[in-house]
Formats: structure tokens, C-alpha cells, sequence
């Protein structure tokens, strides 16, 4: 249980008795828009609320620790990257970037020593590309140099796929293992499918719950993951009205 919770919990509570103080105005529309309020505010924090509206996105997914599937290059696609500050003069890698640089790698020594094209752009003009950031992360994890082809153009999902799908094709690839986690997976997967690659998908991460008592009381996590499940839905959403998807 984190720190946070129990004070959530507190304040949750502290709304639902001032709601059932003025139960006797139900009948009004601010008591109405009130009581909403209080139930949006407790799915945002309950974990099992973003499972459930996960499954649209992840239900398609097999949780396999290999792909099923065939594949010609594993495929990484950039997340976060933290650029040089003045205080800390060197990048570090989001925990969502890591994670899929530590799979990628993995699935070369454990699965099939393909080719690992690591895609994503620089965050703002003359910066250094995501994409080198991976590859020296690649390099320490024991995957060959030459076995590293990165994309160093990108800056979205779309874009990841766009460039990405102009070097494989240049090297013959068609068909790859897309890694992303697998709440990112579904919108990934149809940009490069749209680009007229074959995808199999190797999600880096399953988010799945083993629910005690502390999980069910509303918290920061539950929040968290919220805000990725409605970063997909409105991407998805504006790839399809830009006909990227």
C-alpha cells in the first residue's frame, strides 16, 4: 500500500458524506452533477475501473513470453527520454523506453537473433535521436552492433511507422515483432500494418492484477493508468479521422 492511499481513501469518503447530507436534494441538478462528480473521481483512482476499460485495447493479446508468430526483424519503438539538464547533463531513458530496449533484447538472445531496428527521432532540432540512446542500451545488453539499424527521424506512433517501414523495406524486411507494451500495442500495430508490414505483436508488458485488499482502494496507480488508456483511445481516435490508421 502506498503512502497515498489511505489519504485518497479519506478524502473519497469525506465527498461521500457531504453527498449524503444533502441526499434530501437529490431531486437537484447541482446534487445530481455532485454525485457524478464523486463517481468519476473513484473510477479514476480504482484500479479495477482500468482493467475493465482496458480490455478493448489488450483483450486481443496472447500473454506469451515469446511471440507466435514469425518475424524477420524485432522492431523497438521509442517512449519517454529524458534529455540533458542542466543539473544532470546526461539522458535517461523512460521506464517505459527501458523496458522495451530490456525486451527487445531479450528476444534476440532467447528467442532469434534477428535484426533490431530501434525507432525514434531527437525531441527538438540538433539533439541526439532517441533511437542512438537505444542503441548503446541495446549494445551493453550484448546485441551486436551491426544487428542495430536505427530510425532516427520520428516523434510519434505514426511516425515510428512511417520511417521505420522505409528501412526495412530497404534491408527486404516485411514482417516483423512489434515491441511496445500492450496497452500502446493495438495502435502501434495498425500504423505499421497501414505501412504494409506483417506485425506480430510481443508486447513487453502485460498489466495484469493479482487484487488484495490494498489494490482496491483508490490510488495514484489507478490514475496513472488511466491516463494511458485515454492517451491510446484519443490517438486512435485522431489517426483514424487523419487516415493514418
Amino acid at each position: 500500500m502506498t503512502y497515498t492511499q489511505p489519504f485518497t481513501l479519506l478524502f473519497l469518503l469525506i465527498a461521500a458524506v457531504g453527498l449524503c447530507g444533502l441526499r434530501r436534494q437529490w431531486k437537484t441538478a447541482s446534487w445530481r452533477v455532485a454525485f457524478c462528480g464523486f463517481l468519476g473521481l473513484f473510477a479514476l483512482t480504482w484500479l479495477p475501473a482500468s482493467m475493465i476499460l482496458a480490455r478493448p485495447l489488450t483483450g486481443r493479446y496472447v500473454k506469451k513470453i515469446r511471440p507466435r508468430g514469425d518475424a524477420e526483424a524485432i522492431v523497438v519503438v521509442a517512449g519517454a527520454v529524458n534529455y540533458p539538464t542542466n543539473e544532470r547533463p546526461y539522458a535517461l531513458v523512460g521506464r517505459d523506453t527501458y523496458r522495451r530496449i530490456m525486451h527487445a533484447a531479450w528476444l534476440y538472445h532467447n528467442w532469434k537473433p534477428l535484426p533490431v531496428p530501434a525507432s525514434g527521432g531527437p525531441e527538438s532540432r540538433g539533439g541526439e535521436a532517441a533511437s542512438v540512446i537505444m542503441r548503446r542500451m541495446l549494445e551493453e545488453e550484448r546485441v551486436p552492433s551491426s544487428k542495430i539499424w536505427a530510425e532516427e527521424q520520428s516523434r510519434s506512433t505514426y511516425e515510428n511507422a512511417l520511417y521505420s517501414a522505409e528501412l526495412l523495406h530497404e534491408h527486404g524486411v516485411h514482417q516483423i515483432a512489434l515491441v511496445v507494451e500492450t496497452d500502446s500495442m493495438l495502435r502501434a500495430e495498425i500504423c505499421f500494418r497501414k505501412q504494409g508490414l506483417g506485425v506480430t505483436p510481443a508486447p513487453c508488458l502485460f498489466r495484469d492484477y493479482q487484487f488484495g485488499w490494498a489494490e482496491l482502494l483508490p490510488n495514484w496507480e489507478g490514475i496513472c493508468r488511466q491516463e494511458i488508456l485515454l492517451h491510446e483511445c484519443l490517438g486512435l481516435l485522431w489517426y483514424r479521422l487523419r487516415g493514418r490508421i
